[in-house]
């Protein structure tokens, strides 16, 4: 490389989604066992949310992918096994337990905390508590300080505290809740950390988006559209909630979409399939079945296939990153 040109900058950014997150993790798996290395070893930053932010994580851990794809296939259907709440009207339908028992594992994230990644890394979640955003992140510049202090298991519950899904997430003297009301694609987050925080010129950064199987939420022209509970659920008043959530993390994964061609273009690469006909009807953020498993893996398998196979997916795996600068904690340069 001539002196005078920058080394690029990459990042890599994972979508929530639920259980579809599945996906995800299968594409991840499949590209690591085609390199034979940790994915994380190609990127200079990682951002995820939701069960992208738990795997991106796990990534800067350089725990395989193939073990959160694992996770889901053994226990997904334990993660959403729905407890009584009166069609989610007392409390959440789903119990957040399951869900941190095992991400508690020793196996898998421990008591370790957020200092300990390899990789630099951030997630985005909102504090209810105070409402705002905020940005989980490794101390990866000199101003980071305090997060770092955290447990990697109540950054990935925070992030995945989808509302209407899962209670929120309480620690740190706050309540946290999913990072995908604001963020589902963080890539734009991503984007503006390596200008702000690592001093990259836009010109100089790649990034790869991994989706979780789009699904657009639109209107059945043939509903009322009156506005009320009945309107906005799709006939189903209980289902409100849940179809609103889903409808603003899916125009979020196309606006990230829109906006990041622009931004970046062929410095930018996305891969995801979206959800037609029969098997859309097989795959929610909350369906964790035999037949959604089907669906996701089959639809990763062949993803993959398809990426590994092309020249411009191909460099983003040649790509040799700068050794990771922490400033704090135990991966601190001496």
């Amino acid at each position: 490389m001539p002196h005078n040109v920058r080394k690029p900058f990459q990042i890599l950014a994972l979508s929530g989604g639920g259980f579809r997150g599945l996906y995800t993790a299968k594409v991840i798996a499949d590209v690591e066992k085609e390199i034979e290395a940790p994915l994380a070893s190609r990127f200079d930053l990682i951002t995820g949310t939701s069960i992208g932010g738990i795997l991106a994580l796990a990534l800067a851990l350089e725990i395989p992918a193939q073990d959160i794809v694992d996770l889901f296939v053994d226990h997904g259907e334990e993660i959403f096994d729905k407890r009584w709440s009166l069609f989610g009207f007392w409390r959440s339908p789903y119990s957040p337990e399951p869900l941190k028992k095992l991400l508690s594992d020793s196996k898998l994230f421990g008591d370790r905390l957020l200092g300990a990644c390899k990789h630099p890394v951030i997630i985005p979640s909102l504090n209810y508590s105070t409402g705002e955003p905020v940005v989980f992140k490794t101390p990866h510049h000199v101003d980071f300080k305090r997060d770092r202090h955290f447990t990697i298991v109540d950054v990935a519950m925070a992030t995945s505290a989808a509302p209407a899904y899962f209670p929120r997430h309480c620690f740190n003297n706050s309540q946290y809740v999913d990072g995908g009301l604001y963020a589902n694609a963080p890539g734009l987050l991503g984007l503006h950390e390596a200008h702000k925080f690592f001093g990259q010129d836009i010109d100089n950064v790649r990034l790869m988006a991994v989706g979780t199987m789009s699904s657009r939420f639109t209107v059945d022209p043939r509903q009322d559209r009156q506005g009320g509970v009945r309107d906005w659920g799709g006939g189903w008043p209980i289902k409100m909630s849940r179809r609103l959530f889903g409808l603003s993390i899916s125009a979020q994964e196309v606006l990230s979409d829109f906006m990041l061609t622009h931004r970046l273009g062929k410095h930018y690469c996305h891969v995801d399939d979206e959800l037609h006909d029969e098997r859309a009807r097989a795959v929610a953020l909350d369906i964790a079945d035999k037949n959604a498993r089907e669906v996701l893996l089959s639809a990763a398998t062949q993803r993959s296939k398809v990426c590994i196979s092309k020249p411009e997916f191909q460099t983003f795996l040649e790509h040799s990153p700068s050794k990771p600068i922490f400033f704090h904690g135990e991966s601190a340069r001496t």
